[in-house]
């Protein structure tokens, strides 16, 4: 199990401890959504919550949005607050890439990442419920922010790999993380704003938010394996 999802599997359970119960149905899921946005002031539809809480066949990667916003519901600023606050901490089990297979998991991440965003353009296309058009629409102009972000980290990490066996690696990885965490934070918002405005899409800032702190958040834990590495 991947520190990201030990995360998710955390937040599922305090989500369920506050809730009540176990969330286990689609009927849950829309149980949750009230409650939730009664909370946060956040409206998500129930099928956003389905990834974290009901198993299916073929699961898929929640939404950036859906881990900030239950990060809200249980009294965090945010996902990357709920990350950092210890309440998980890495065990045994979290992934250590051996030196050989680096460049294979660089390149199936790529692969992943693609069909993940396939499937989830896909599950947009044939949804046809007129209330969470608004919700696709800005799901959308995230996913392509998100996508960018993430190449973009990629290729800083492989350069970042070729100088892993210099005595001042650390300190190099170091700045890098100080200066990258400042772009992302100043850079990600103002980008989602620029693309959504691009595609006529009107996105309250809460939202903009919630979007930017996961997409720093899943950045953030592509470079910080290099720790793991050095």
């Amino acid at each position: 199990m991947t520190i990201q999802e030990q995360y998710i599997a955390r937040l599922r359970e305090l989500v369920e401890a506050k809730f009540g119960h176990p969330i286990t149905t689609i009927e849950d899921c829309d149980a949750l959504s009230e409650a939730v946005g009664e909370a946060t002031n956040i409206k998500l539809d129930s099928r956003a919550f389905v990834p974290i809480f009901v198993k299916t066949p073929h699961p898929i990667a929640p939404r950036p949005v859906t881990l900030s916003t239950l990060a809200r519901y249980l009294g965090f600023n945010s996902w990357s607050e709920f990350c950092s606050t210890g309440s998980v901490l890495p065990g045994e089990d979290v992934d250590k890439i051996p030196v050989v297979r680096r460049w294979g998991v660089i390149i199936l991440t790529v692969l992943a990442l693609a069909v993940v965003v396939g499937a989830i353009i896909f599950l947009l296309a044939v949804s046809g419920k007129d209330t969470s058009h608004a919700e696709d629409r800005i799901g959308a102009v995230a996913e392509s922010v998100e996508t960018r972000w993430v190449a973009r980290t990629m290729e800083e990490c492989i350069a970042l790999r070729a100088s892993r066996c210099d005595s001042t690696f650390v300190n190099t990885l170091d700045a890098f993380v100080e200066e990258y965490d400042e772009a992302m934070q100043r850079d990600i918002p103002r980008d989602l704003r620029a693309k959504a405005s691009e595609d006529g899409v009107v996105v309250e800032d809460a939202v903009v938010e919630a979007y930017a702190d996961s997409i720093a958040s899943r950045c953030k834990s592509m470079y910080e394996v290099l720790y793991l590495e050095k």
